[in-house]
């Protein structure tokens, strides 16, 4: 008897596949464009003002402050600020702001040209004092007014 034939040896193993090319990196997205700059605080400085120093007053009596208003100016182009007369007595209600002659309250926006003067009212007991600050732009001045008989 013969013997088996020899078992032809196995074919060869097919190379391994070849891994496809890597794919391209996703494209860059451009880098964010820069900030634009950011532009200059609005110019809030004011020319300084005087309303006077102290005003004695007959009781329950107004008197606006300064005798000749104050102009605004000295702001940049179309900026406006907040004017705002307050008293050192909390809830007082006898001062108010006057722009371009009319009563605006106790706050009001003001501009370059814009006219301010403020009204402090005495209360009816005798020798009360009160300090009232008018405070716009980067000023600030008091009155202090004192009532009399």
């Amino acid at each position: 008897p013969r013997p088996p034939p020899p078992t032809p040896p196995p074919p060869p193993s097919p190379p391994p596949p070849t891994p496809p090319p890597p794919s391209p990196p996703p494209p860059t997205p451009p880098p964010p464009s820069p900030p634009p700059p950011t532009p200059p605080p609005p110019d809030v400085t004011t020319e300084d003002f005087e309303l006077g120093a102290h005003l004695l007053l007959s009781r329950e009596t107004c008197q606006k402050v300064p005798d000749v208003p104050i102009e605004v100016s000295d702001l940049g182009d179309g900026v406006i600020v907040t004017a705002t007369v307050t008293s050192d007595i909390a809830a007082s209600t006898r001062m108010r702001l006057f722009v371009n002659e009319m009563d605006e309250g106790t706050t009001f926006g003001v501009s370059n040209g814009d006219k301010v003067q403020v009204e402090v009212c005495t209360p009816a007991s005798y020798g009360a004092e009160e300090v009232f600050t008018l405070h716009y732009g980067n000023h600030d001045d008091s009155v202090t007014e004192q009532s009399h008989d």
